[in-house]
């Protein structure tokens, strides 16, 4: 009964709010390269070097503002880089992405060592985000442990959602995407230029990221460390994948994701291995993936139902 108690508990639903925060930051960029047809898997090394940045920056100024600034910066130019690599010179995506991943953590790992002789930078007087007291809904018993004390980029989050879901869905440029995903050639024909939609999808997924990956390092405690994406790129990339480009749809596995994460911080309060602990987020993600592809395969008659 204590485990069921926890899992309902304000303390684990006021986490999973906070660490889905993240997640649904890229989600907001990233359903865009979906539905434009690119298949990106660096995210993760776009999270992990914008964390890193992001707290430079704020530890160089002061300012977790010009922080956020140097984290949606590097984001940026790593998806101009990634997009030079495949749209220009030809390179393999599935490859160019796993370089991506592999050298994020071998830079920011040697940039950690050669800035602040550490492999772990805490307490190096960069500046986090204030959390956020919010009179509105203090009279509120249960919703003010949850919603309250949360930082900005918290509340960004589900604005950007709703912005890229309103582009998506309610817009001509949102309707160009889309036609791209589903037919770049007739796309093409029909004067939409898709190299130039391309860019514009893959720049504003590499803005988002920049602005999970300054959620990761200057989100109430202002520090980085070694891999501290631990993974989120991927569970961005599959939330949306499982959505098929839906921001909204997509916000809801990123908030599952984010769950998971948070109970399995909680759980090991209770004794609970942390090994098994350790893979909840990941095991929801690939039950995600497989429920998923089995209503596919039923939709598509490949199974019988």
């Amino acid at each position: 009964m204590e485990y069921i108690r926890v899992m309902f508990s304000t303390v684990t639903l006021n986490a999973a709010f906070r660490m889905s925060a993240p997640l649904i930051l890229g989600i907001a960029g990233y359903c865009f390269c979906r539905k434009a047809g690119i298949m990106n898997i660096a995210l993760e090394s776009f999270m992990l070097i914008s964390a890193f940045f992001a707290l430079l920056g704020s530890y160089l100024t002061k300012s977790y503002f010009v922080g956020t600034l140097f984290g949606i910066a590097a984001g940026t130019i790593l998806s101009a880089l990634y997009g030079l690599f495949t749209f220009h010179l030809g390179a393999n995506g599935l490859i160019t992405g796993v370089g991506f991943n592999l050298s994020g953590w071998g830079l920011t790992t040697m940039l950690l060592v050669m800035i602040f002789n550490t492999r772990g930078a805490t307490n190096v007087g960069a500046v986090s985000f204030p959390t956020l007291d919010l009179p509105i809904i203090n009279s509120i018993p249960f919703i003010k442990d949850i919603f309250n004390n949360q930082t900005i980029l918290v509340w960004l989050a589900p604005i950007l959602i709703a912005i890229a879901y309103v582009v998506m869905y309610k817009t001509t440029f949102g309707l160009r995407i889309r036609a791209l995903g589903l037919n770049p050639q007739a796309a093409e024909t029909a004067g939409v230029s898709v190299v130039k939609y391309r860019w514009i999808a893959m720049l504003v997924s590499g803005a988002c990221m920049g602005l999970a990956g300054t959620f990761l390092s200057l989100n109430s405690l202002a520090m980085f460390t070694e891999n501290m994406s631990g993974g989120r790129g991927f569970m961005v990339m599959a939330s949306t994948m499982v959505a098929d480009g839906n921001p909204l749809k997509a916000m809801l596995y990123g908030l599952i994701f984010g769950y998971c994460q948070a109970l399995s911080l909680t759980w090991s309060s209770l004794g609970v291995p942390t090994q098994l602990i350790g893979i909840l987020p990941y095991f929801a993600v690939l039950l995600v993936l497989f429920i998923t592809n089995f209503k596919n395969l039923k939709k598509y008659g490949k199974i019988k139902a």
